[in-house]
């Protein structure tokens, strides 16, 4: 198996969603690339410009950096199932919910939303 195949959930000829046994850790990178924006960003002023975050893809060695309003970035977060990629980064099974020509907003679903979800739930605990 390819490592392109191996490292990103797929869909199949028949339209069929096919997780491959890295999906998992493809989530969690993801999750990590998040958790290293949130960082950078929370040693920021607020500005209301333009930051450069690191691409939440996931892929193995990514490391483009896409520049996004602080402002957008904040509302992107709300939703622990939203990650911003660079364009041409997201995954067949992310739903695209804008493609804003430097960056793409992608809602993860499935194990990617189930990673999301509990590093969302392991984040407010450390914080309450």
């Amino acid at each position: 198996m390819s490592d392109a195949a191996r490292d990103h959930p797929h869909r199949s000829a028949d339209g069929e969603i096919r997780w491959t046994v890295d999906a998992v850790r493809v989530a969690r990178n993801e999750v990590r690339f998040r958790q290293v924006n949130e960082a950078i960003d929370a040693g920021r002023p607020a500005q209301g410009t333009r930051h450069g975050f690191v691409c939440e893809c996931g892929r193995l060695g990514c490391t483009t950096v896409i520049a996004v309003p602080e402002d957008e970035y904040q509302a992107i977060r709300r939703d622990f199932r939203r990650f911003v990629v660079a364009p041409g980064h997201q995954h067949p099974v992310d739903e695209v919910v804008a493609d804003r020509g430097e960056y793409v907003i992608v809602l993860k679903n499935g194990v990617g939303a189930d990673v999301a979800r509990q590093d969302q739930s392991r984040m407010q605990e450390d914080a309450g």
